[in-house]
């Protein structure tokens, strides 16, 4: 479980314009869990909206662990419940969400670890219709000039941790995300070159283990 919850903080959400290339800060102050309360439910069906506009994209992902470790590679989405990441050498990951199934693949090991896609954020976010409001528990929606942060768990208290969207405020383009585990760490993605709505190859979210070949876990 917790080499797939490694795995949904890669996700990356569809938006109708590319992400910025450039980290965002942290607010230097401490904020309000929501600083336009009045105004939550119409701010996140705008986040809805913006998310549902991308059937598919596919860029680039740089992704920061706690520890200090970077490592980065390709990323493709195509809604609904497809999903693909390839990490640069020499890091051997693999990780494709297959039939309902995210399957986490060692290259160098030649393993298989697979989970059901149920048991992650990423089933919210790889729907067919996204629906903050009534998908997740939204527990803080802080907005700047800059950016737009969103933070979501599971309301049902079946899945670990949370996620924060950070977009920016003109355009609720997806720039980062920051998935934070029950124990305090943090693992931050940040997004680049993305192309949005081209037909991707379906070859890209099938990955099936030799038949002859046995894991080793």
């Amino acid at each position: 479980m917790k080499k797939l919850w490694l795995a949904a903080a890669v996700l990356a959400i569809s938006v109708p314009v590319f992400a910025q290339t450039s980290l965002t800060n942290a607010p230097s102050v401490q904020m309000a869990a929501f600083t336009d309360p009045s105004n939550v439910r119409a701010d996140l069906a705008r986040i809805d909206a913006a998310m549902n506009a991308t059937k598919s994209f596919s860029g680039r992902f740089v992704q920061y662990y706690s520890d200090g470790s970077v490592t980065g590679g390709k990323v493709y989405l195509s809604r609904p419940e497809n999903l693909r990441f390839e990490y640069d050498d020499p890091n051997p990951l693999l990780i494709v969400v297959d039939n309902g199934m995210m399957v986490y693949h060692d290259k160098k090991l030649e393993t298989y670890d697979r989970g059901p896609l149920s048991a992650t954020p990423l089933s919210y976010f790889l729907k067919e219709d996204l629906n903050l409001a009534e998908d997740t528990e939204v527990v803080a929606l802080q907005k700047t000039n800059a950016d737009w942060r969103v933070t979501a768990r599971d309301g049902s208290g079946n899945m670990e941790g949370a996620i924060t969207m950070v977009l920016d405020a003109q355009t609720l383009a997806l720039k980062e995300w920051i998935i934070t585990d029950d124990f305090g760490g943090e693992t931050r993605v940040v997004l680049s070159d993305l192309s949005y709505n081209a037909r991707l190859d379906p070859r890209l979210f099938i990955l099936r283990e030799d038949s002859n070949r046995r894991d080793r876990r």
